[in-house]
């Protein structure tokens, strides 16, 4: 356990967090600011709190919301013959954090996450951030958030991606945009990115070597930081370290 410094800012519930770093006027001008998103993100171990994070605030951003459907197909082998008798709803429910969600729900304005390398010399490299500019059926017009390509306009296609042999006991191949939603992120995404303003979801302990270092080192400003756990009084949390990683 790891006694954190009292003087970094805390959060008790959802809700506080989600204002603290995504504030209500902040949210209303996201349509048509590109500053909005810029420097800002929530961090949380598990993906299921990520989704959680995600589905709420776009919810709470203005605009209409449009929904983009994937294509779903299982490549069959001889062991997993069974697999073509798989129902399309159940194929629609499955979601891998290598994968894009079966079910894309945007806005104009709001942030998503490469999940694919498209064009590393244009600045679209898996872990960018983008904000959504334009939505067509099969291509999104965005604008890239920060780095040296910082406001530069990019089109996203539709692309296949395929399943991992150990994802699934089949492949999947899903045709969908390559993005998630990243009002929120995993730790393990966030690794590279500088941030000003970084909500930490602290009620569940990291379970991997230096998750807690790679969360709380996201932001350039201690001011900028609130972690978010379920007792407000409480000024500990997991930390966990590998000794013979670091020998």
């Amino acid at each position: 356990m790891l006694q954190l410094p009292s003087y970094i800012n805390r959060a008790d519930t959802v809700s506080s967090l989600c204002t603290a770093i995504y504030p209500p006027e902040l949210l209303h001008n996201a349509p048509f600011s590109h500053e909005s998103f810029k420097g800002r993100s929530i961090l949380a171990y598990r993906n299921d709190t990520v989704t959680e994070f995600n589905s709420t605030l776009i919810a709470e951003m203005p605009g209409q919301m449009h929904l983009f459907h994937s294509t779903n197909s299982v490549d069959l082998n001889n062991e997993t013959t069974e697999a073509e008798l798989l129902p399309a709803e159940y194929l629609q429910s499955i979601d891998l954090p290598s994968l894009p969600p079966a079910l894309l729900k945007l806005k104009i304005g709001a942030p998503v996450l490469l999940i694919r390398n498209l064009s590393p010399k244009q600045g679209m490299c898996n872990g960018t951030r983008v904000r959504i500019v334009e939505l067509g059926r099969n291509c999104l017009k965005v604008a890239i958030l920060g780095g040296t390509h910082d406001g530069e306009i990019r089109l996203i296609p539709r692309i296949q991606l395929t399943s991992s042999e150990e994802d699934l006991p089949f492949l999947l191949t899903r045709k969908q945009f390559p993005i998630r939603l990243c009002f929120a992120m995993t730790v393990n995404k966030s690794q590279g990115q500088s941030l000003q303003h970084v909500g930490v979801d602290l009620r569940t302990g990291a379970f991997a070597h230096g998750q807690l270092y790679v969360a709380l080192s996201r932001v350039t400003s201690v001011d900028g930081l609130t972690v978010l756990q379920s007792d407000i009084e409480s000024t500990r949390t997991t930390n966990i370290v590998y000794p013979e990683v670091l020998l």
